[in-house]
């Protein structure tokens, strides 16, 4: 009992520092001006559970726009393979909307290795689609994760074609609370806007 007690005050401690650097973020966020958004993977490769869903808090640096952004996500189980997740950008002139599913590509235990495949559409001024294969695998209560996130954006009459490396990390605190860490690498010139760094966490219910 004075283990859980212990651990339950370490959690909330940690909370409350999070909420306070995520209130910072979201106040520095929305003194600066528009700017191209995309939210990573920020998840490993697990899809949840079915009737499992998710909140998650996402503030994001674009290191090469210096410009940041502020992404609230949810997550359900549709089956115990597909996951559909929803994400709103909060921002000061402009809406970043998008949704996407995540489908298992791998189910058995014996894996070490879990792998996944996203596929989805965001706007934020133009439309774009979301492409993307996650790969993870699990290092006692870390995930480490990585793939390619492929994000088309449709602008006029011209396409981008981003590519990007997602590198991160998915720490398990306990059963329905996780802090993510990931870093977004850009794999050719139309991604380097979309260079970033994004951290937060996600709630389990």
């Amino acid at each position: 009992m004075l283990v859980q007690g212990v651990e339950s005050q370490t959690i909330k401690r940690s909370m409350k520092k999070l909420i306070l650097l995520t209130a910072f973020i979201f106040t520095a966020f929305l003194t600066t001006d528009s700017v191209k958004a995309q939210d990573g993977f920020f998840s490993n490769a697990r899809t949840l559970e079915k009737g499992v869903g998710s909140v998650a808090l996402q503030p994001v640096f674009l290191t090469n726009q210096d410009d940041f952004m502020f992404i609230i996500r949810g997550g359900y189980g549709l089956t115990n393979s597909v996951t559909g997740h929803l994400k709103l950008g909060l921002f000061e002139d402009e809406t970043f909307f998008g949704g996407h599913f995540e489908t298992a590509l791998n189910n058995s235990a014996e894996s070490n290795i879990d792998v996944a495949a996203l596929v989805g559409v965001h706007s934020y001024g133009d439309l774009g689609l979301k492409l993307g294969l996650n790969l993870s695998t699990d290092l006692d209560a870390v995930s480490i994760y990585s793939g390619i996130n492929y994000q088309p954006l449709f602008i006029e009459n011209n396409t981008n074609h981003a590519i990007l490396v997602p590198i991160g990390f998915d720490v398990h605190l306990n059963e329905g609370f996780d802090i993510m860490l990931e870093g977004n690498i850009p794999a050719n010139d139309d991604a380097r806007y979309l260079e970033a760094i994004t951290f937060g966490t996600r709630f389990y219910f």
